[in-house]
C-alpha cells in the first residue's frame, strides 16, 4: 500500500501516466492552484497555499503534519496572507465603486482596464504562482546550503533584467500590442489605452522583483511584502483618482499605479538588504547565469496553466473591446462583487484542506464540504442571478455609472452567477488532489477547464445576433469555466454520480428561491425594499437546503445560536 501521493486512479493514469513524454514534459508537478486574472491590482492570498503543499523533496506529508510548531507556524503564515487578502479586497472594493463613480462604463475605464492587463499579461510566467512555486523550495535548499542571500541576490537580478527587457519591448512596440490586444476598440479608446500602458510599463521590472522577493520572504516564514503589495497598489490607484478629479490629470492614474510598484519595490529591496536577505557582494555575471538556468529548469513543466489562464483572459480582452464601450470594465465591475466567493470560501477552505492530514477517501470528504456549500451558494447563485440589475445600481450607481453601465455590468454578473457555485466548490475539490500530491492531474483539470472558456467565447463570438448580449455571454463562458473545473475533479475523484445526486437535492431549494424571486421582482418596485425581501428568501432557502443536505449540522448551528441569543440557555449549559 503506497502512500497517498503514490496512489492514482483511472483518470490520473488516462490523463498523466499515459500522456506522451512531450505532453508531460509541459505540466506542472508542483502545486496548482488558483489563477488569478492579469489583473495587478487584483486580491493575493492563493499564494499561501505554497507553504502548505508537500513537493517531492520535501517532508513527507505524514511527518510534516505531525511537527506542531511547523504545522502551527504554516497556519500562521496562512492566516497572515487571508488577513492581508481580506484588507486588501475591501480597500478593492472602495477602488472599484470610486472608478465606477468617476468613469463609469467609459472609453477612459476600458483603456485603463485594457493597460493594466497589458502591463501584466506579458509578465504572466513570472507573476501568479509560477515564482513562489519554483523560489520556496530552492530558497530552502539555498538555506540548508548556507548560500541564501547570494544565491537570493542573484535570482532577484536574473528575473528583474527579464522584466526590463519585457519592458522595453511593450513601450517600444506598445501601439501594435493595443492592436493586438483590444483591437475592437475605436481609434481613441486605443490611443487612451496606449497612452497608460506606456506609464505603467516603467512599473513591470519591479512588479517582477516583488514578486521574486515576496517569494522569498515566504521561504523565511514572512509576509511582510505579500500582505501589503495589493492592498498598497489599490490605495495607490484611489490616490491617483483623487488627483484627476482635482487636476484633469488623467495621465494620474497610470502614475499612480507605477509609481507604486517602484516605490514598494525600492522599499523591499532595501529592508530585505538591511536584514540580511540579499547579498549583492561580489556578485558575477556567472552567478546570475546560473541562478537563471535553474530557475528555467523548473519553470517548464508549470508553463501550462499559466498560459491557458493568460490565453483565456487575451481572446476575453479582444472580444470585450469589439461588444460596446463599457464591456471591458464591466466584467470586472462584475468580479469584484462574484470574486468575493472565491476570496472568502474557497481560499479558506482550500487551506484548511491542504494544512489536514490527506486522505483518499474522497467520497465521504467530498461529501462533508460539498452538502453544506451546495446548500448556501446554490440559492445564493439565483438570488445574484436574478437581482444582478438591483446590487449593480445599488453598489455602483453614481456619478458617470449611468443606467448602461449598470446594464452591461447586470449582464456579467448574471452570467457568471449562473455557475458561481460550481467555481467555488471546484476549486475546493481541487485542493483534495493537490493535497495527496496528484498535482499534474489537478494541473490538467485547470487547463480544460480554461481552455473550455476560451473554446466557449470563441463560439459565442462568430454568432452576430448574440453579440448585442456580450457581456452575459462572457460571463457564462466563465460559467463554463466552473463547470468544467468541478466535473473534472469530480471524475478524478470516482464521486460524480453521488456529487450529481446532491446537486439534485440543492436544486429543490434553488428552484423555490428563483420562483419567490420572480414573484419578489413583479410585486416589489424600489430597489433596496426588493433586496431585503429577496435576501430573506434567500436565507429561508439556504436554510430548507441546509434542512434537506446537511440537517445535523443546521441542528448544531440553530443550537449555538440559540446558546448565544439566549441567556436561560447559556446559563443551563
Amino acid at each position: 500500500m503506497g502512500t497517498p501521493s503514490d496512489q492514482k486512479t483511472g483518470l490520473e493514469e488516462a490523463l498523466s501516466d499515459r500522456a506522451p513524454g512531450w505532453l508531460k514534459k509541459w505540466l506542472p508537478n508542483r502545486p496548482s492552484g488558483l489563477a488569478s486574472s492579469a489583473d495587478g491590482a487584483s486580491d493575493e492570498a492563493d499564494v499561501a497555499v505554497l507553504i502548505l503543499m508537500p513537493g517531492p523533496s520535501e517532508t513527507p506529508v505524514s511527518t510534516a503534519l505531525t511537527e506542531p510548531s511547523s504545522m502551527n507556524s504554516g497556519r500562521k503564515l496562512a492566516l497572515l496572507l487571508m488577513a492581508g487578502a481580506i484588507f486588501s479586497k475591501a480597500l478593492g472594493f472602495v477602488r472599484e465603486i470610486s472608478m465606477a463613480h468617476v468613469f463609469g462604463a467609459s472609453i477612459i475605464a476600458d483603456g485603463f482596464r485594457a493597460a493594466v492587463t497589458g502591463s501584466m499579461l506579458p509578465l504572466a510566467l513570472l507573476q501568479n504562482e509560477s515564482v513562489p512555486t519554483i523560489l520556496i523550495p530552492m530558497h530552502r535548499g539555498w538555506q540548508e546550503s548556507g548560500n541564501a542571500p547570494k544565491n537570493f541576490a542573484a535570482l532577484t537580478v536574473a528575473l528583474t533584467i527579464v522584466g526590463v527587457i519585457i519592458m522595453s519591448l511593450v513601450i517600444g512596440f506598445g501601439a501594435i500590442f493595443v492592436s493586438l490586444m483590444v483591437g475592437g476598440f475605436s481609434a481613441e479608446a486605443q490611443s487612451i489605452t496606449l497612452q497608460f500602458l506606456r506609464v505603467m510599463a516603467l512599473g513591470m521590472p519591479a512588479s517582477v522583483m516583488l514578486n521574486v522577493l515576496a517569494s522569498g520572504e515566504i521561504a523565511f516564514g514572512r509576509s511582510r511584502l505579500t500582505t501589503i503589495r495589493a492592498s498598497l497598489l489599490n490605495i495607490s490607484v484611489i490616490v491617483g483618482l483623487l488627483i484627476l478629479v482635482l487636476t484633469e490629470w488623467r495621465s494620474a492614474l497610470a502614475w499612480s499605479f507605477a509609481l507604486a510598484f517602484n516605490g514598494l519595490g525600492v522599499w523591499g529591496l532595501t529592508t530585505l538588504i538591511l536584514d540580511g536577505s540579499l547579498d549583492f557582494r561580489d556578485l558575477s555575471v556567472a552567478d546570475v547565469g546560473r541562478a537563471a538556468h535553474q530557475f528555467w529548469l523548473r519553470l517548464r513543466p508549470l508553463l501550462a496553466v499559466p498560459v491557458a489562464d493568460q490565453a483565456n483572459v487575451w481572446f476575453e480582452r479582444i472580444l470585450a473591446s469589439r461588444l460596446a464601450v463599457g464591456a471591458v470594465a464591466s466584467l470586472d465591475y462584475a468580479r469584484t462583487i462574484t470574486d468575493s466567493a472565491v476570496l472568502f470560501v474557497s481560499q479558506p477552505l482550500g487551506l484548511a484542506l491542504l494544512s489536514a492530514t490527506p486522505t483518499t477517501d474522497y467520497n465521504a470528504k467530498m461529501q462533508a464540504i460539498a452538502r453544506p456549500l451546495l446548500a448556501i451558494a446554490l440559492p445564493a447563485s439565483v438570488y445574484l442571478g436574478l437581482f444582478a440589475p438591483d446590487i449593480a445600481r445599488l453598489v455602483f450607481s453614481r456619478g458617470a455609472f449611468n443606467e448602461t453601465a449598470v446594464q452591461l455590468t447586470s449582464q456579467a454578473m448574471r452570467g457568471i452567477a449562473f455557475g458561481l457555485w460550481a467555481s467555488t466548490l471546484g476549486w475546493i475539490l481541487l485542493r483534495l488532489l493537490n493535497s495527496v500530491g496528484r498535482n499534474t492531474t489537478a494541473a490538467l483539470i485547470l487547463v480544460a477547464a480554461y481552455l473550455s472558456n476560451l473554446a466557449t467565447n470563441l463560439v459565442f463570438s462568430n454568432i452576430p445576433s448574440l453579440h448585442e448580449y456580450g457581456p452575459l455571454l462572457l460571463g457564462l463562458s466563465e460559467t463554463v469555466r466552473g463547470v468544467v473545473l468541478l466535473s473534472a475533479t469530480a471524475l478524478a475523484m470516482r464521486c460524480g454520480l453521488k456529487l450529481l445526486y446532491l446537486i439534485g437535492l440543492a436544486a429543490i431549494p434553488a428552484v423555490a428561491m428563483a420562483a419567490f424571486g420572480v414573484i419578489v421582482m413583479s410585486s416589489v418596485q424600489e430597489t433596496l425594499p426588493r433586496l431585503a425581501l429577496a435576501g430573506v428568501v434567500c436565507i429561508c432557502a439556504m436554510i430548507l437546503g441546509g434542512r434537506v443536505l446537511a440537517p445535523a449540522l443546521l441542528g448544531r448551528l440553530f443550537s449555538k445560536l440559540l446558546l448565544v441569543l439566549t441567556p436561560s440557555a447559556r446559563r443551563k449549559s
